[in-house]
């Protein structure tokens, strides 16, 4: 008898560990449209933004509409964020005519983002949404979540990330189909 229950005990601990896991998951939701998930989809329209961004400039979608547009969310806590930043920095420092990649931090303050950009030496344009209302036109399951957006249509969409040099040439191969349209 002592065995059953210690073995019931045993799965009530894995479950609840589980359960703290999946509730602990990065999450960045948008608001639901009548109860459902308004996901964009490849295809749609990106919403229009302006965010500013750490060198005190302003960075608005609609200014680039003729342009290839890399849109990255993401945040200081997020392992695989943070992983892939050296794929921003490689393909800002290329200067690819006709993109621009705009990486946006998901609600931390801008005392961290500032610390982490200063202390990784980023230079690509990186932008504050304290309040989140830019995370809210682009709703999502997790971070990061990147959109490639050619002449303010959406063309491809990744949701988390690998390791710097795998989203390098995923991010690459995608700006390359959609500078060559």
């Amino acid at each position: 008898m002592k065995r059953f229950l210690r073995s019931i005990g045993i799965i009530f601990i894995i479950l609840v560990v589980l359960v703290v896991f999946y509730l602990m998951m990065p999450r960045v939701e948008g608001p639901a449209v009548n109860g459902t998930n308004n996901t964009l989809q490849e295809g749609d329209m990106a919403p229009d933004f302006s965010a500013t961004l750490v060198d005190g400039s302003t960075f608005t979608l609609s200014d680039h509409s003729d342009e290839c547009v890399l849109i990255n969310f993401w945040a200081t806590w997020c392992g695989p964020c943070v992983g892939e930043m050296p794929a921003f920095q490689k393909l800002s420092d290329e200067g690819i005519k006709g993109l621009k990649i705009i990486c946006i931090d998901c609600q931390e303050d801008k005392k961290t983002v500032d610390s982490f950009v200063k202390e990784n030496g980023y230079t690509f344009n990186i932008a504050y949404d304290t309040k989140g209302d830019i995370c809210a036109k682009y709703p999502t399951r997790g971070i990061p979540y990147t959109l490639v957006v050619n002449k303010g249509k959406i063309v491809n969409i990744y949701l988390g990330a690998d390791d710097a040099d795998t989203q390098y040439k995923e991010y690459k191969g995608a700006i390359d189909a959609c500078l060559g349209e």
